[in-house]
């Protein structure tokens, strides 16, 4: 995410983030500093219909860099549509450019989101977590 995708994003994180303030913040942040992590977003004929955000670590475990995906997000009108599909996709082809060497995500307690995750490759790692191994 660029500076002028960042409205885009702002517009799709507030339909689950209450503090305005603090999402702009953080924002701000995935823009200043891309080595913290960055927003993945996706279009539909140019309107923002889907986003997730990606934060960095360094795991001892996985011997390499871990992202972890949070604010996974589809618009109401987009669902159903391959657009979350699509945008995970697409995700995993820069994470493997980035040579991040696992993908995790914290879940809630939803059985269609954990189906979703685990359709596209990722094991339950513990109770609410699901990672993908990218090596």
């Amino acid at each position: 995410m660029a500076s002028p995708e960042r409205l885009d994003a702002f517009a799709l994180m507030r339909h689950f983030r209450a503090d305005e303030t603090a999402l702009g913040e953080a924002l701000a942040l995935f823009v200043e500093r891309p080595d913290y992590g960055f927003v993945w977003l996706a279009y539909d004929d140019g309107i923002p219909a889907a986003c997730v955000s990606v934060a960095f670590g360094i795991s001892t475990e996985a011997g390499g860099v871990v992202a972890e995906l949070r604010d996974l997000w589809v618009s109401e009108g987009h669902r159903r549509r391959g657009i979350g599909s699509a945008l995970i996709a697409t995700l995993h082809g820069r994470l493997d450019q980035l040579e991040v060497a696992r993908v995790e995500a914290t879940l809630p307690d939803d059985a269609a989101l954990r189906g979703f995750f685990a359709a596209r490759g990722y094991g339950v790692a513990a109770a609410n977590r699901v990672s993908s191994e990218r090596r």
